[in-house]
């Protein structure tokens, strides 16, 4: 018997990547999972791929930004399952590389207003599902609001995150009486689509072999390896199952040791 055996869990954000790989860790700890991104076409194809038969699986359009958005795809998965155990948040915007004199104000205020808004809308729209039996959120944070990047200055995105990870707290303290827990997994760079983009960028514009631009970033990391999209989700999983039953206002670092060394 898996983990999240019998359970219901949605995600926000399953394009390639973490959201894909939470949804198959989902999958095969033998829970049920509901698919959302803002590209539905995309969500559909990574269902038809992980849960073929569609047995225990649900995709649809979501954007979190979109109140009734949100409220359709709770919606969905009550009609569907009947019920919601956990909600992982993975979809976000990380569109500002730079610092402070990147972008201007309304650049900001977007990344506040998916990262910040967006993951509290999509989290409202979820707890009346949830507090009937109880349940697990789960946030996907970022090594970044402790440890800034010269190369990779994310400002907006890591205060964004900043925010978050004091949401969570409260948010744990507020929902605990309704048997909910609320945790954060923060990896650093992770080994997926995304980071491989970066250092293919990274290398060309150093004139460098892509494999000596992820050296240099294992050797930045305590365990010498860097963590993988799988890693993270695993770890997520952790956070939905009873193995954390009692565990709910919490930060995980999944990172390899990069922010201790």
């Amino acid at each position: 018997m898996g983990l999240l055996e019998d359970r219901v869990v949605l995600v926000s954000g399953v394009g390639p990547g973490l959201g894909r790989a939470v949804a198959a860790a989902v999958l095969r700890e033998g829970g049920a999972v509901v698919l959302g991104d803002l590209d539905g076409a995309r969500a559909a194809s990574i269902r038809e791929e992980l849960d073929p038969d569609g047995q225990r699986s649900l995709a649809g359009v979501l954007d979190i930004t979109s109140e009734a958005a949100c409220a359709a795809l709770v919606e969905e998965a009550a009609t569907r399952f009947g019920r919601l155990d956990g909600l992982v948040h993975v979809a976000a915007l990380d569109h500002l590389h730079g610092g402070l004199l990147a972008g201007g104000l309304d650049d900001w205020d977007r990344t506040s207003a998916v990262n910040v808004k967006g993951t509290l809308q999509m989290t409202k729209a979820a707890l009346p599902l949830l507090q009937r039996q109880g349940g697990s959120i789960v946030v996907i944070g970022t090594v970044g609001v402790v440890r800034p990047r010269a190369e990779v200055l994310r400002l907006a995105y890591a205060m964004s995150k900043g925010a978050l990870l004091t949401g969570v707290r409260y948010l744990a303290r507020e929902l605990g009486p309704h048997a909910i827990r609320v945790n954060t997994v923060a990896p650093g760079f992770k080994w997926g689509p995304v980071l491989e983009d970066w250092a293919r960028g990274q290398a060309a514009q150093r004139g460098v072999a892509l494999e000596d631009v992820v050296a240099g970033l294992e050797r930045e990391t305590a365990l010498g390896r860097l963590a993988s999209d799988a890693d993270v989700a695993d770890s997520v999983v952790f956070f939905l199952c009873d193995l954390s039953a009692r565990v709910t206002g919490q930060l995980l670092y999944v990172d390899g040791g990069s922010w201790i060394v």
